[in-house]
């Protein structure tokens, strides 16, 4: 009677099993798969493009440098636009997937710190005589190099009153050297970021292999999934709570339009844009790929629509607003809370259905978005 008994429970357990993922709609996938689609399908490749185009925006201000003229500058500024920007395979696409060697190389410090200070990189030009790279990387601050930095020399008008192309000077001027120098920096740290992804590093290590459980020494799964997940959530944090709620005043009630970063170049919508299509991207995976919804589906096919209708309402509200973004919110904050509300959402949804359902462990500060 007892062997009955036991077999029956065994039959029961296996059928719940199977109702269970019927009924949530999905199709249960292991966590290997969905790690290993996302490094080998979205994460490398994005870096790669990445890398790519940081190499581009590199000869772009050399050729500028070369040859200064008011064609060749705007040619650099497209690079820059590029670079950071663009919608396939942007920099600040690849937000979402700052884990691994970009924090621990600390690449933003060198590639895209914000903010940067003009007032010390001009004291910093007129102090010298020459700069390059290894003076970037060495002996100045990260207040004055990366994209930002680059962004300023471009677009911002120099000092003295001289807009941005006579303020670079001749070829070989210490701007141009400061110039140049900034764009080597981000094109080798860029590369060497994605080296470390790839094993093409002097370690032969993949950091790729370690994430998706694919190297003999590896993250456990679920933390890997977790180290996902948790970047999403952060970065959420970044555009709802320290920017746009900071910049409409919505939790003290003092707009402050520093939280809208960027500079001349005014990009700060396309931004936004990229930094919430780079998570779309971890959460639904590269095209063909499976991404970390592929999970969330495989247990509750509710929360993955739930999920998945957030970032469609995020991303069509922030498709609403217009550049400058701060002279956008201070003329039409209406417009703008609309879209704050829609990443807020996003934020509260991605809290209570992803970290939920997938029982991600997360910290006391990624979470605190979850008010409405």
């Amino acid at each position: 009677m007892t062997r009955i008994l036991i077999l029956a429970q065994c039959a029961f357990g296996a059928v719940a099993l199977l109702c269970a993922a019927a009924c949530s709609g999905g199709e249960r996938v292991s966590r290997e798969e969905v790690l290993v689609s996302l490094t080998d399908d979205l994460i490398v490749p994005r870096f790669q493009d990445v890398a790519e185009r940081m190499d581009t925006l590199r000869s772009s201000t050399r050729a500028l440098c070369a040859q200064p003229s008011a064609e060749i500058l705007e040619d650099a500024r497209g690079a820059w636009r590029d670079a950071p920007y663009r919608d396939s395979w942007p920099w600040l696409r690849s937000q979402a997937m700052w884990f691994g060697p970009i924090m621990d190389r600390r690449s933003r410090s060198l590639v895209d710190w914000w903010p940067v200070e003009p007032e010390r990189i001009e004291g910093t030009l007129s102090k010298r005589d020459s700069i390059n790279a290894d003076i970037i990387r060495e002996f100045l601050s990260s207040t004055q190099r990366g994209l930002g930095a680059v962004e300023y020399v471009l677009f911002q008008d120099g000092p003295n009153g001289l807009d941005a192309l006579d303020a670079l000077g001749e070829s070989g001027s210490i701007r141009c050297q400061y110039l140049t120098a900034l764009a080597d920096v981000i094109a080798e740290e860029t590369a060497a970021a994605l080296a470390d992804w790839t094993g093409e590093n002097a370690d032969g290590i993949s950091y790729a292999g370690y994430f998706n459980g694919t190297a003999k020494s590896s993250l456990i799964g679920k933390a890997a999934v977790d180290e996902a997940v948790r970047t999403s959530i952060f970065l959420s944090r970044i555009i709802v709570d320290m920017g746009l709620g900071k910049a409409l005043g919505v939790e003290d009630s003092i707009p402050d339009i520093s939280g809208i970063p960027g500079g001349a170049g005014h990009n700060q919508v396309t931004d936004i844009r990229n930094q919430l299509l780079g998570m779309r991207d971890i959460y639904i995976g590269a095209d063909g790929g499976l991404g970390i919804g592929a999970l969330v589906r495989g247990a509750s096919a509710e929360s993955d629509e739930r999920v998945r209708a957030a970032f469609d309402g995020a991303v069509a509200a922030v498709e609403g607003l217009s550049e400058p973004l701060p002279s956008m919110i201070q003329d039409h904050p209406e417009t703008a809370r609309k879209a704050y509300d829609a990443l807020k959402e996003l934020q509260t949804t991605l809290n209570t259905d992803v970290v939920s359902v997938l029982g991600v462990t997360v910290g006391f500060a990624d979470t605190d978005g979850d008010g409405g």
